[in-house]
């Protein structure tokens, strides 16, 4: 969706624009390749901060950083943003390296961090959560309906080491053959757990929204209902609230031939909101 996405942010490029979730820098790129003067761009996950400083590292006008985007207040200081993009999902290089733990096609541990040097892995939730509570996380956070079945493998089968080892558990509360994996929605629901990104999600939002000038924008990209439905609304109550205008009555989706290169973009939704004021 990049073209979209510079769409939205165009009027933002003589400013301040924090690319709050730059992964290995895609979205950057398209925003200097757009005429951006300045970018900060964060991720909180250091491999890809690292891979950002030796993409970037010609580039003076790129600041990689180290941060959550829930801490942009802090990381811009008194300084306003023009604005601000949100790509909330998972980047390919973090699928795509085993020792994460993040895909369930790859063998690996069962880490899900997207900061691996902070926090608990998602094997202590696999490993440790009582049954029920385990059922709850994975209706809750994967909105998967066998999830009591699902919860239920995973306590007789404990103790679980590896990312495929969960997925063949999980696999075995599915009668029968599926178009997706079985081990989709659960491993979503561990991996938000891990990160609790729901609630970075909510406080990210409101730093954020207090972080961009007047005029300033926000682009958020959402990949599943959940983070969208929390996107969706907190833009409608800031326009209730006279804080600016949702300048995406329905969210932007991509298109055939986006979806034909990237999968894995098939699901994104992309909202936009422009503040009237900064606080």
């Amino acid at each position: 969706m990049q073209d979209a996405i510079v769409d939205a942010l165009r009027p933002c490029l003589g400013g301040l624009i924090v690319d709050g979730t730059a992964g290995h820098g895609g979205h950057t790129q398209a925003l200097l390749e757009a005429g951006a003067e300045r970018v900060l761009a964060i991720d909180l996950d250091p491999d890809a901060v690292r891979w950002l400083s030796i993409r970037f590292q010609d580039e003076s006008r790129v600041q990689p950083l180290h941060a959550s985007y829930s801490d942009l207040s802090q990381a811009i200081g008194a300084e306003r943003a023009a604005g601000v993009l949100l790509d909330l999902g998972v980047s390919s290089r973090q699928l795509e390296t085993p020792a994460r733990g993040f895909s369930f096609r790859l063998e690996g541990p069962l880490d899900m961090r997207f900061d691996s040097t902070a926090g608990a892995p998602a094997g202590q939730l696999v490993n440790r959560l009582p049954e029920a509570d385990l059922a709850a996380l994975i209706r809750e956070y994967g909105e998967e309906r066998r999830s009591r079945a699902i919860a239920r493998r995973i306590v007789a089968s404990r103790p679980i080491e590896t990312t495929t080892e969960l997925a063949r558990v999980v696999a075995r509360a599915f009668p029968g053959r599926r178009r997706r994996h079985p081990a989709t929605r659960t491993f979503q629901a561990f991996r938000i757990a891990t990160n609790d990104e729901l609630q970075v999600l909510r406080e990210g939002l409101a730093g954020t929204r207090l972080a961009l000038r007047a005029d300033g924008r926000l682009a958020v990209i959402a990949f599943h209902s959940l983070e969208d439905r929390i996107v969706k609304q907190t833009f409608r109550r800031w326009a209730q609230e006279g804080l600016g205008e949702v300048l995406t009555r329905r969210p932007l989706r991509p298109n055939r031939s986006e979806t034909q290169r990237n999968p894995r973009a098939r699901s994104a939704r992309l909202r936009v909101f422009v503040a009237f004021r900064s606080n």
